[in-house]
This record gives structure tokens, sequence and C-alpha cells, in this order.
């Protein structure tokens, strides 16, 4: 079913279903369950449906423990 037909049948905007259907492809169900409306706040820094950005050095830390992790299941 095109964008347009399922705008049509629930009765909402062909654009509203082209932008849901490009979340769930680049971020699966857990993006789509995110809040995107509003204006990001800027008291903290942080915008809405935006995840806040983490250290390098923990990202790293978080990435190798994953993989070992993994490593452990393999085995």
């Amino acid at each position: 079913m095109s964008y347009r037909e399922t705008g049509r049948l629930y009765e909402i905007n062909h654009n509203v279903v082209m932008s849901w259907d490009r979340i769930y492809h680049e971020e699966g169900v857990a993006g789509l369950l995110e809040e995107r409306r509003g204006r990001a706040m800027a008291t903290d820094g942080i915008s809405k449906g935006k995840k806040p950005k983490i250290e390098k050095a923990v990202e790293k830390d978080l990435i190798a423990e994953n993989q070992r992790l993994r490593m452990e299941i393999d085995y």
C-alpha cells in the first residue's frame, strides 16, 4: 500500500506515514515510541526525542563490554 493510500485509509497526512516509515527503518520500534514534538529543552541542552551524547571513553568501554559478553554467549 502506498503512503497516500495508507494516509487516506487512516485519515492522516501521507507525509506523517512517510515520516513514521523512515523512523521505523532507521531506529526500529523504539524510535516510534520516542516523543518528538516540541522544541529542544534549552536548560539542559537535550532535545526531546534525541538520546543524550555519551563520552567517547564510556562509549568505547561499553562497546568492549558488549563484545566480551557476545563472546561469552558464543562460547
